[in-house]
């Protein structure tokens, strides 16, 4: 054993250790690079143009509102809607993160939930040693299970917040718990990775980013700030960190704006201002599929016709070996035997019929006449029967 160890021992201090292999189906996926403001098509002037008129558009109104309405000014999301001209093939379910200069909300006004891993009392400790004060609420798994199960629970736990945060480690779970309700509303939970030494910076930059959810429409909205909290400034700057991300994580779009048609801004109720139209000569680029995508539809094509070619000849395979199996000796089948034979039959049974008629029509005149003589002679013995009675 002693001299085991010293070999062993020796081995390790001779030679390193072997890197960690890693397969290529888990290594990390690499996202594109980012695109430089100065090389996007859309036009900053006209940007901010755009977010003045916006603003004392919705200036207007709230000054309107408050006149008629007890509530007065009310808060208004700045939108930007992008219009694609290829609609995603699936929809991702996990939000696109875009860190922005200035935060979209104020955690310390718009509430904010967490959903953790069971136990819940433990990420309630941690989260409370931490010194992190923005989130409003945790739920665990497990409760959210049990007193969120109905309907009408979900979508009060749905108002509650206005933004969701969930552990990456739960997430699927978390969206089976939750279904369909928080997609629909544009508020899916972004995941957040909880085991980070430094937790509070991990909550702060998931807080303080803005998020693209994209669908199988050819519509996109992405927020990129409120009237009450952002000048025309700070959204003009949210729209300068937006753009770059959107020119490289837009699906279908193999260069930069290829598959964008428009982008408009827009509040919660206002209309849509234009920022960006495709030109003409451009308007339909992008539409068809790239080499790499013909190439995948083609080889698609040549498969599904090999595999139709391969059914078709097993088919006239299956029916070779039928007629094989049912074949007898003299090299005809079963089937073929048994539809002779009542042809056969039939033939046999059309001539009798035949050969009766025959012979009823030669029978001899001499003995229609006896037959003929034969009827009077019974009707004249009943007659007399009757008379002697």
């Amino acid at each position: 054993m002693a001299a085991i160890a010293t070999v062993t021992s020796t081995s390790s201090t001779s030679q390193a250790p072997p890197p960690l292999w890693k397969p290529a189906s888990v290594a990390p996926r690499q996202l594109p690079s980012l695109p430089a403001r100065a090389d996007i098509p859309v036009s900053s002037a006209q940007c901010e143009k755009a977010l003045n008129a916006l603003l004392k558009h919705v200036e207007k109104v709230q000054e309107k509102r408050g006149e008629e309405e007890l509530l007065g000014e009310q808060e208004e999301k700045v939108f930007l809607v992008v219009g694609l001209k290829q609609a995603p093939k699936r929809e991702t379910h996990k939000p696109v993160r875009i860190p922005v200069p200035h935060p979209v909300m104020n955690p310390r006004e718009s509430p904010v939930t967490l959903f953790v891993k069971d136990p819940q009392r433990e990420y309630k400790d941690l989260i409370a040693s931490s010194n992190i004060g923005f989130i409003s609420r945790v739920v665990g798994l497990d409760k959210l299970r049990k007193k969120h199960k109905t309907y009408e629970a979900k979508r009060q736990l749905l108002k509650e917040a206005d933004l969701f945060l969930v552990d990456d480690r739960v997430m699927v779970d978390v969206g089976k718990c939750l279904g369909k309700m928080w997609r629909d509303a544009k508020k899916q939970p972004i995941p957040v990775t909880i085991q980070r030494k430094d937790l509070k910076a991990e909550l702060e930059r998931a807080i303080a980013s803005t998020y693209m959810n994209v669908t199988t429409g050819t519509a996109l909205s992405i927020k990129i700030g409120t009237t009450d909290l952002h000048s025309a400034s700070d959204l003009l700057a949210n729209l300068d960190a937006v753009l770059p991300y959107i020119a490289s994580r837009i699906p279908q779009a193999p260069a930069s704006f290829s598959n964008i048609q428009s982008l408009h801004l827009k509040t919660s109720t206002s209309t849509s201002l234009p920022i960006y139209n495709a030109p003409l000569s451009e308007r339909f680029e992008g539409t068809g599929l790239t080499a790499e995508q013909e190439k995948e539809r083609a080889e698609k094509l040549e498969k599904k016709k090999a595999d139709k070619e391969e059914r078709r000849k097993r088919e006239e395979e299956r029916e070779a070996r039928k007629k094989e199996r049912s074949a007898t000796k003299d090299g005809q089948g079963r089937f073929e035997k048994k539809r002779e034979r009542d042809e056969e039959e039939g033939e046999e049974s059309v001539e009798a019929a035949a050969e009766e008629q025959a012979l009823e029509a030669k029978e001899p005149e001499a003995k229609k006449a006896k037959k003929a003589a034969a009827a009077p002679s019974a009707g004249k013995k009943a007659s007399a029967k009757k008379a002697k009675a």
